[in-house]
């Protein structure tokens, strides 16, 4: 498990469980919210075992460090070991957390710790509960026991109801920069920085898929997902809707998708607010490589209609945690880019 000095990214998270761990006034209900593969659980853990630890080291005060787990002591151990009686993950049982699970849970969180001087359960992830398990878990954070700290992760908080969301502590996490994701691909991998550029684009600053995703891999993932905003696939029907059936066949997909459309049309309003190509960064870009094709899609719509189109893919973006009918979600969406495509194409013709 790792020490929190090995932890990268997420420094105002830390620096707040940094705090809570020096002066032992930890909450009793934690949020840890931010987007899915970004190290939410991976801080969880350190901090459950910090907090179970019966040897941490402490800084000297006004010396620089970190309050640390000693990875040695018997309650160490036992957390590595996955067999501490004082910590707990509730994880779904199938495709959600039933409230049987949080029933069990409730039936020992009474209970004083037997190891340690608390008993630590994740939640992972939170919003998985069904509304039976929510409402349940709701009774333990309206009293929870003087012992007990609950940590919910979650990808999703407004999913969460907002009895629970308000009983918690909110603490939000922040996927690392493209620069830092590239300079550790660059480092670990050995890859050229357009190398290290395209993987981490593609990923978002979740590291852990950034290193186990190949060169390869990465390229043919582009070239397919630039077919969302092509011109080949917006100006002919058959291959729009091929590609809206492909990319919205399950959640993953329809992500990865949202996910690349919002950068494109993040980079087209850096390219509008630079209106002198001579003064633009290339490193501004997420999808630098893409440059000349970005900037035909600046010609394309105005900076009202890009914020307005951000907001339509962020508003389905939320909505799928409803189960909205997603192939008729991306194929709207990318009709109003075909409109945009047609409109220019008429103009230059006319």
């Amino acid at each position: 498990m790792p020490f929190f000095r090995d932890i990268i990214g997420h420094p105002r998270a830390l620096d707040i469980l940094q705090s809570m761990l020096l002066s032992g006034e930890v909450p009793h209900a934690l949020l840890f919210m931010g987007e899915s593969g970004i190290g939410k659980r991976t801080v969880a853990l350190t901090f459950a075992q910090a907090l179970l630890c019966h040897d941490r080291s402490i800084p000297e005060e006004g010396s620089e460090g970190s309050i640390e787990p000693c990875n040695r002591c018997l309650s160490c151990q036992k957390l590595a070991g996955q067999n501490h009686p004082d910590f707990m993950i509730l994880e779904p049982e199938g495709s959600t957390i039933k409230v049987e699970q949080i029933r069990a849970l409730q039936d020992q969180i009474i209970y004083k710790p037997i190891d340690g001087p608390k008993r630590v359960i994740l939640i992972d992830p939170a919003d998985k509960m069904n509304a039976a398990a929510a409402n349940s878990l709701l009774k333990t954070l309206e009293e929870p026991p003087a012992h007990a700290i609950l940590i919910l992760i979650t990808s999703k908080p407004f999913s969460l109801p907002e009895t629970i969301l308000s009983r918690c502590q909110k603490i939000s996490f922040y996927p690392l920069s493209l620069s830092q994701v590239e300079t550790l691909l660059v480092e670990r991998k050995g890859w050229s920085t357009h190398e290290a550029r395209l993987v981490a684009s593609l990923t978002g600053g979740d590291l852990g898929e950034a290193l186990s995703l190949e060169i390869d891999s990465a390229r043919e993932m582009e070239s397919g997902l630039y077919s969302l905003v092509s011109e080949k696939t917006l100006s002919d029907y058959e291959v729009l809707f091929d590609v809206a059936t492909a990319y919205s066949r399950d959640e993953e997909a329809m992500a990865q998708s949202l996910h690349y459309l919002a950068a494109w049309f993040r980079d087209v309003l850096v390219l509008q607010s630079v209106p002198d190509p001579s003064a633009l960064d290339p490193s501004w870009l997420v999808y630098s490589w893409r440059h000349e094709e970005i900037r035909r899609w600046a010609t394309r719509m105005n900076s009202h209609e890009v914020g307005s189109f951000l907001a339509d893919i962020q508003e389905i973006h939320q909505a799928q945690v409803r189960n909205i009918n997603r192939q008729l979600a991306l194929e709207t969406l990318l009709m109003q880019l075909r409109d945009k495509v047609l409109n220019q194409k008429q103009k230059a013709s006319g």
